[in-house]
């Protein structure tokens, strides 16, 4: 017990500093450094939630390169207000000498404002239209010359004496909510408060008063909250808000399949209780069929409305899949040329690929605010190239996370509701350019689902929200389960036994969410034809458990589907291989074992195996290209790129 005491002490003390640490750089400021001769890049404030990989791919980098820059010895440790010079991509030229020291902000000017870091596709004016302020203002209020701002460079946003010329804008309503027509109610706008707006700001803003917004909106006090409608009454005019939501029944927005009830897009103005009165049902039946765990809802946001004595969302069926085995690679589509990978693809007669989307690299800063262009890049050169993708979706932003949420690792949402809303706005913009979404990655680890419990449950009502988002939007789309990662350890924080999991997935009710099942079989230092109770004199270690053999895992995972009665469904390898490596990065040290001819003929194994299990149809090779877009790291070891592995595949029977 003394022992555990001393260990929390030293965890409160390490915090401690940990948080002082961050406090003292959070409040210095970032001082934007032209180009040196040493090399092109730029400067970054690491952030809560950053980690190298991260750093890299937002700024189209790799983390070697990053490492080397910054003389860091220890890849995995960076810490919140560390300053980390970027270089540009292909560079690794040393940081320059710094030109001025931190903690030299521009005097932010009298009045209301707020200090900005300037991120990756930031202009003045998407700044100064996203903060209802002139591009001038922001200008003068930062001593700025020109346009030009740079990643890292932190700017005061005036809000309060330096307002915009014209009046603040009308939101776009919410979907289905008509903007106000009533001539009683007297003239003005709908209003949707934005961050950093207060109602005396939206009044100065609007040439109204705050008395005048407070009585036209029934508002008891200055409080508002980001997202909130407001009616803005013409000046000299406190008329109350015209109703924004008539009393209409909307039509279901899909067929009801063997349950009673219809789709609801919420609308501002409503709640829980007057949804369920409008149509006849309760408070918690709604709540029941949307596994909503408060009665809290947002605008835009669907429910299912269940008629009364009727309770769960109606599922779509399972989506067929197309026959044949279907070959994949997983690439890094973020660092380096995509047309390269796409080409190596394509000539080893492979026809789909992988990639991972960290949910916070499109929905950042907040529910709604979307950043598609990187996505928009690589999965309009995917279309071209006439690939079929599977997409991973997994680490969700901080602002979705529990408030007492460990943020130094990623982890799942507070709500499914913001994975299905993010993921019903990726499918429809996507359609017909993403085949297949598999919901998270290796949760059934620790650091893969943010430290918090381990909880199967949990994560299949994530899976089933994200299943029916999905197929709403696309019904063509495959959903797969998200893969555990194969592990003996069983303590519920680090991990749960991974055969253990699947099992409570099934328990929970995953086969109605998903239309094939993801699974991660590794090989380790064993070939994929063997099976628990093979041995190796040569090699002793990573022989004592089911999680080190490839068709040990695999024939295991398929005799779950079948004790549920899930037979009919597919396994998809979305991610599976061999490392080798002479010098292995710590705690992968069987990687020394496999040679290279020796990881080629193991891939070609497990496909020749896999071919014959009829439960098989697609699998995904892990990796192509780490190899050549992140050398040195964990996930190089796996790259078969320039490896006899890579022209195994590319001969291999198809």
């Amino acid at each position: 017990m003394a022992t555990r005491g001393s260990a929390r002490r030293s965890r409160t003390v390490l915090i401690s500093l940990v948080l002082l640490l961050a406090m003292l750089f959070v409040s210095s400021s970032v001082v934007a450094l032209e180009e040196e001769e040493e090399g092109a890049g730029v400067w970054y404030v690491v952030r809560y939630g950053d980690t190298l990989s991260s750093v890299a791919i937002r700024h189209n980098t790799t983390s070697a390169a990053i490492a080397q820059a910054n003389s860091l010895s220890n890849r995995n440790l960076i810490y919140v207000g560390q300053r980390l010079w970027i270089p540009e991509a292909g560079s690794t030229a040393p940081a320059p000498t710094e030109t001025a020291q931190p903690g030299t902000d521009p005097a932010p000017q009298p009045g209301e404002g707020f200090w900005y870091t300037v991120r990756w596709g930031d202009t003045l004016g998407a700044l100064a239209r996203a903060h209802s302020v002139t591009v001038s203002a922001i200008r003068s209020a930062n001593n700025l010359a020109g346009d030009l701002i740079r990643i890292g460079q932190r700017l005061w946003i005036p809000t309060g004496d330096t307002p915009p010329p014209n009046p603040g804008p009308t939101a776009t309503p919410a979907p289905n909510t008509p903007e106000p027509s009533n001539p009683d109610a007297g003239e003005g706008f709908w209003y949707t408060v934005r961050w950093g707006d207060t109602l005396g700001r939206i009044a100065q803003l609007n040439g109204s008063t705050v008395a005048a917004i407070k009585s036209a909106n029934s508002l008891a006090s200055d409080l508002i909250r980001i997202g909130q409608r407001l009616w803005i009454p013409a000046a000299g005019s406190s008329a109350p808000a015209p109703d924004p939501n008539p009393d209409v029944t909307p039509s279901p927005e899909l067929p009801d399949e063997g349950e009673e009830g219809v789709w609801y897009t919420v609308r501002g103005g409503d709640t829980l209780g007057a949804i369920a009165a409008r149509h006849g049902t309760t408070v918690a039946a709604i709540k029941s069929a949307n596994s909503l765990p408060s009665d809290l809802i947002r605008i835009g946001q669907r429910l299912w409305i269940p008629s009364r004595g009727s309770s769960p969302a109606p599922l779509p069926q399972p989506q067929p899949q197309p026959g044949g085995h279907q070959y994949g690679f997983q690439i890094h589509p973020w660092v380096g040329d995509l047309g390269h990978a796409i080409a190596l693809t394509k000539d080893a007669g492979f026809g789909w690929v992988k990639i991972q989307v960290p949910w916070y690299q499109v929905e950042p800063d907040g529910k709604g605010g979307y950043t598609w262009d990187h996505l928009d890049r690589v999965l309009n050169q995917l279309h071209e190239a006439d690939l079929r993708v599977l997409v991973s979706v997994c680490k969700a932003p901080n602002w979705a996370r529990r408030p007492e949420s460990d943020l130094s690792v990623y982890g799942p949402p507070a709500s499914p509701q913001d994975l299905a809303d993010m993921l019903t706005a990726m499918a429809t913009r996507y359609r017909g350019k993403i085949h297949a979404i598999e919901v998270w990655n290796e949760q059934n680890m620790g650091h893969e689902w943010g430290n918090e419990p381990l909880d199967a449950q949990r994560y299949v009502s994530m899976l089933c929200a994200a299943y029916r988002a999905i197929k709403a939007a696309d019904p063509s789309i495959i959903v797969v389960s998200g893969a555990p990662t194969p592990t003996g350890v069983n303590d519920g924080r680090v991990a749960i036994d991974d055969l253990l999991y699947f099992q409570r997935m099934y328990q929970a009710g995953c086969k109605n969410c998903m239309d094939a099942a993801g699974v991660h079989p590794s090989g380790y230092n064993n070939p994929p034809n063997v099976r628990v109770g093979y041995t190796n004199p040569a090699e002793p270690n990573f022989k004592g458990h089911r999680s080190f053999f490839f068709q040990e895992t695999m024939l295991a995972y398929r005799q779950v589907m079948v004790n549920y009665g899930d037979a009919g469904r597919t396994l998809w390898p979305t991610e599976f291989g061999w490392a080798s490596s002479p010098d292995p990065v710590p705690s992968y040290e069987y990687a020394a074992d496999n040679t290279l001819q020796e990881q080629a003929d193991y891939f070609v194994q497990a496909h020749q195996l896999m071919r014959s299990w009829s439960w098989v149809n697609h699998s995904f090779v892990w990796n192509l290209n780490f190899n050549l877009t992140d050398p040195g790291s964990e996930m190089a070891q796996f790259g078969v790129y320039g490896r006899p592995a890579y022209d195994a595949l590319k001969a291999m029977p198809k």
